[in-house]
């Protein structure tokens, strides 16, 4: 069927139109595929934001991810996001941002977020937006991090050598030093400093040449020390000129990278000088040494002897010819073992090895040793190093000075064993207050051991233990004081206590060279002895003092009877109450002689029974005259207190010795001092006194207050009871004389004696009382 050409037209027309919607439709699509590429190539790049005015208007999904994983980016203010997410540098990236969005600067920088990691923030315009991207930056930061320390240690490494060599250029310069490089032809490529020497100043390309000239001498070149000899040529330096000793340098080199030397020199010539003074210096000593006792050999590096003395011949019995052959140490040590002047060693070799070898280390030769030889001698042997490996050896004779040793150990071994034999404790302290020496009666008595007390411990180190055992505490204090030097050095002594009730007797004394000796003993049984031997003489004297009373009581119930028998018959006999016939006047004179006769039995019976009670006299004892009227006084100061009687002692001023047994002397003023106080009145004074008399003799006085006196009286009436006192001054050379004071109450008995042969007599005192 064939169609219309309307048909036809329309057919074309709707065809054409579908074309055209065709391509108007892959267009479209071509459009929105192109900017969906250019979106997704401007966002693709990392974390990416397109801003606007301050807002994003597109953001990639990683942006979106890593600034708003809640919400989306768009329409956001970017600067609080950059604030909240960055940490580091923000400041620095919120300027470089606010400069992009002013004046359209690009940047790119390095941040870190808040959790410290580090990302690339690069920021530039595109069209009318700002594109803003963060990317991942560790890699980057680490090998910026690691660029930045390479270029920091170059940095450091290339300052360092630049002041290295500024450092050493300044050395160089400034020190007294000349440095040099030659080439292995010889050629000095580099030189820098100098050295003045006394004789002139050395440049370094003199010294250079100096030693490039004695490579050529030798032939060879070779690295180390040498020395380079120098003329005085014609420097301006100290010595230079005529007649100036030739100077050197002191030089070495090592090996230069690339072949060649490094060369170094300092001035010599001290060194130079120092040798020739050595040589003289030996040349003295050779001569000094050979007035020396000990023996003195010197051997050289090559260990050969160079110097030796005298009495080294005297020791080692060897040819001196041979000697001055210069033999060395082994064939010396050789020597003198056959000739037996060297000690018996079990291995030789090994013996003679250890000697020879301190040439090898100098700093191990410190060598000493004493050679017991078969004549009995005994050698001291010292080695001595010298730095150029030189070796000296001392050998002192030393047999006598052993011997003493010995003898004055084995003295003090002997003094120690005397010492521990002693039933005494015994320590000796040091002046600084160490312990030298304790024995065992130490021990014994504090109950201490060696443990305990062990030689140089401090004495406060010592009482701690020891000192909490006695009573008193103030001897220990004391005792250091004394130990230290505080205190005075005069010997003193303490009684100690112990806890257990024994009693130690303590001295202490210092020594010559300032020690201190400590003595303790146990006395307890002595003041045990001590204590009784006071009981039973306070019960002597309770005794006495009750015997005294007893006789007191007898004599007056006697003598008061007697006088009134005595006083009635005298007046019977004076007729005062009628005349008597002869008869009776016969018998009342029989009454009174009777009463007579039995008033002086009662006075002697007294007295004999009153020396009797009191032994006054020590055995050995010499008491002196003053001493005697003391122990009177004392003895005499109950009695007298008890009786209301005031007991007074006057000592002479002078010691008069008078001539009689001390032993008879304190009878005889005891016994006048016992019957004066048994006539003196309650309330009544007795005075001891003495005084020179005339004619050398010495006078006894006793003063007494009488009971009844009777003036007109005779001495006897007043003072009955002495015949006996009478007769032992009798026998002794003295007499005893009695009369009234002056002032009627008190009645004297003077005992007077002569001086004792060789003491010159005193002007007589005017008689007391």
């Amino acid at each position: 069927m064939s169609l219309g050409g309307s048909e036809l037209l329309a057919g074309l027309m709707l065809a054409e139109l579908l074309t055209l919607g065709g391509l108007a439709y892959a267009l479209a699509r071509l459009g929105r595929a192109r900017r969906a590429a250019r979106r997704a190539a401007e966002l693709g790049d990392g974390a990416v934001m397109l801003v606007e005015d301050g807002r994003i208007r597109d953001a990639s999904d990683a942006a979106a991810a890593l600034l708003a994983p809640q919400g989306g980016l768009a329409g956001r203010p970017v600067r609080p996001l950059l604030e909240g997410f960055l940490e580091g540098s923000r400041d620095g990236a919120l300027a470089a941002y606010d400069r992009l969005e002013a004046r359209g600067e690009g940047f790119e920088l390095i941040v870190r977020d808040r959790a410290g990691r580090p990302y690339a923030l690069l920021g530039e315009p595109r069209g009318g937006l700002l594109r803003l991207v963060l990317r991942d930056a560790g890699v980057i930061d680490a090998e910026r991090t690691r660029t930045r320390s390479e270029a920091s240690a170059r940095d450091r490494s290339s300052a360092a050598r630049e002041s290295e060599r500024d450092v050493l250029a300044g050395l160089i310069d400034a020190a007294p030093v000349a440095a040099w490089r030659r080439a292995a032809d010889g050629t000095v490529s580099w030189s820098a400093g100098r050295v003045p020497t006394p004789q002139r100043t050395i440049e370094a390309a003199e010294a250079a040449a100096l030693a490039a000239a004695r490579q050529s001498s030798k032939g060879e070149a070779k690295s180390g020390r040498f020395r380079l000899e120098v003329g005085a040529g014609e420097g301006t330096g100290d010595g230079a000129g005529e007649g100036a000793r030739p100077g050197a340098l002191e030089a070495i080199e090592v090996p230069a990278p690339g072949g060649g030397h490094y060369g170094l020199a300092v001035d010599g010539s001290g060194a130079l000088e120092a040798e020739r003074r050595l040589a003289r210096f030996v040349r003295t000593m050779t001569e000094t040494f050979a007035h020396l006792h000990v023996g003195l050999a010197i051997f050289d590096q090559n260990q050969r002897l160079a110097l030796f003395n005298p009495a080294l011949l005297d020791m080692w019995q060897i040819d001196p010819v041979w000697l001055a052959q210069r033999p060395s140490l082994r064939e010396i040590l050789d020597r003198l073992r056959a000739n037996r002047r060297v000690p018996e060693a079990a291995d030789f070799r090994a013996w003679r090895r250890r000697l020879t070898d301190l040439f090898e280390d100098i700093e191990a030769a410190d060598y000493e040793e004493l050679w017991h030889l078969a004549d009995g001698s005994d050698i001291r042997v010292l080695a001595r190093p010298h730095p150029h490996g030189s070796l000296a050896f001392v050998f002192e004779d030393v047999t006598e000075r052993l011997k003493l040793e010995q003898q004055f150990r084995h003295s003090i071994d002997l003094r120690r064993a005397t010492l521990n034999r002693l039933e005494e404790g015994l320590a000796v302290f040091g002046p600084d207050g160490l312990v030298q020496f304790v024995n065992a009666a130490f021990h014994d008595i504090w109950g201490t051991d060696e443990e305990t007390v062990r030689p140089l411990m401090h004495v406060r180190e010592l009482i701690e233990p020891i000192g909490g055992l006695t009573v008193e505490t103030e001897v220990w204090t004391r005792l250091i004081g004394f130990i230290t030097g505080a205190d005075s050095r005069q010997p003193w002594g303490a009684r100690l206590t112990l806890g257990t009730g024994r009693i130690l007797g303590a001295r202490f004394a210092g020594l010559p060279d300032g020690s201190t000796m400590a003595v303790f003993g146990d006395v307890t049984d002595s003041e045990r002895i001590a204590t009784a031997l006071r009981q039973r003489n306070e019960a002597l004297e309770a005794a006495e003092e009750m015997r005294g009373a007893m006789l007191d009581q007898i004599s007056h119930r006697l003598r008061t009877p007697l006088h009134t028998v005595f006083g009635f018959g005298q007046l019977l006999v004076d007729a005062r109450f009628g005349a008597l016939n002869d008869t009776q006047r016969g018998y009342a004179e029989q009454i009174l002689d009777s009463a007579r006769q039995l008033l002086g039995a009662v006075d002697d019976v007294t007295e004999l029974a009153s020396l009797e009670i009191e032994p006054l006299v020590r055995d050995g004892a010499e008491p002196s005259l003053g001493d005697t009227l003391l122990l009177t006084g004392r003895l005499l100061e109950k009695r007298a207190a008890e009786a209301g009687v005031t007991l007074r002692v006057e000592l002479p001023d002078t010691e008069m010795p008078p001539a009689c047994e001390p032993g008879r002397l304190r009878q005889i003023v005891f016994g006048l001092a016992t019957a004066a106080m048994t006539n003196c009145r309650e309330d009544g004074e007795l005075a001891l006194g003495a005084r020179a008399g005339a004619g050398g003799t010495v006078e006894v006085q006793v003063a007494v207050t009488a009971l009844e006196p009777v003036p007109g009286a005779g001495p006897a009436a007043q003072c009955p009871g002495l015949t006996f006192i009478r007769r032992l001054a009798a026998q002794s050379g003295g007499e005893i004389e009695l009369r009234p004071a002056e002032d009627g109450e008190r009645m004297v008995a003077l005992c007077r004696f002569p001086l004792a042969a060789g003491t010159a007599p005193a002007g007589p005192a005017e008689a007391g009382g």
